[in-house]
């Protein structure tokens, strides 16, 4: 059975320590495709949480020192049960701050999947690297990026972008599906780390092609969400992404799906 129909027969628990901004429509969305969302941030319920999660999305949108230790705790609980792991380093080049504490955090997290803009991927292993917020550099080579994260974190990566890069098992693709409206929705990158969260699982070992499933799954949702809101704007876009993940079929993916194996 494909990952798609598979979360939608499973409703898979994932649980989300993610930024105040998005986790409304955080939760939705995840609705919307199929799974089960949990906003636990209290590392007192983490085991009894992530023994039944199919995954932990870490997203540090809002990360405050006060939050710190909670994120190291609950990822560390999530290490010794098995879980899997997707960290989004949101804007981790706008400050040190924020590059000090991923740093850290990757040094302490056996994490599955790194998944972030250009830029932020950058930033992770080059403490150089600037960010002007949460804004990409569009003139960076995100396949070399790509490819110099793999093999320094030895995890999965996904690099998202007008084109998504992702790489893993030595094998890297780009995906040209998308919207340019999902740049104008706040939490709509943040969301997309929640989806691949929830095409993982204990089970088995993340695939290649269960990222570009989930990834382009996603993109081609916000692709009938941006012709179903006839250009009204990103407020209708916003709803009718909801409503696109809710109503998207795998035969949608095969059809549709533009990838290509660089």
């Amino acid at each position: 059975m494909n990952s798609l129909n598979l979360l939608r027969e499973n409703n898979p628990l994932v649980i989300c320590y993610t930024n105040d901004v998005v986790k409304n429509f955080t939760a939705n969305g995840l609705l919307s495709i199929g799974a089960s969302p949990a906003m636990s941030e209290a590392p007192e319920e983490a085991v009894d949480m992530l023994t039944y999660a199919n995954a932990l999305l870490i997203n540090i949108g809002t990360l405050t020192k006060a939050r710190e230790a909670d994120i190291l705790k609950i990822a560390k609980t999530a290490n010794q049960i098995g879980t899997p792991v997707v960290f989004d380093p949101v804007a981790v080049g706008a400050s040190q701050y924020r590059k000090d504490f991923c740093a850290t955090f990757l040094k302490e997290i056996d994490v599955t999947v790194i998944k972030g803009n250009a830029s932020e991927i950058l930033a992770l292993m080059d403490t150089d690297t600037k960010m002007k917020g949460t804004d990409s550099d569009q003139d960076l080579d995100a396949i070399t990026i790509a490819k110099n994260a793999y093999n320094l974190f030895n995890t999965a990566i996904a690099i998202t972008g007008e084109v998504d890069v992702v790489v893993q098992d030595n094998q890297i693709y780009k995906l040209s599906n998308g919207s340019p409206l999902l740049a104008k929705v706040t939490g709509a990158g943040c969301l997309l780390g929640a989806v691949i969260a929830s095409f993982l699982n204990k089970d088995n070992k993340v695939t290649i092609e269960m990222l570009i499933e989930a990834i382009s799954i996603y993109n081609i949702a916000s692709e009938q969400a941006e012709q179903n809101s006839k250009n009204n704007g990103p407020g209708s876009f916003m709803v009718e992404l909801l409503n696109a993940l809710y109503h998207i079929k795998y035969d949608h993916y095969l059809k549709m799906s533009n990838r290509q194996e660089v």
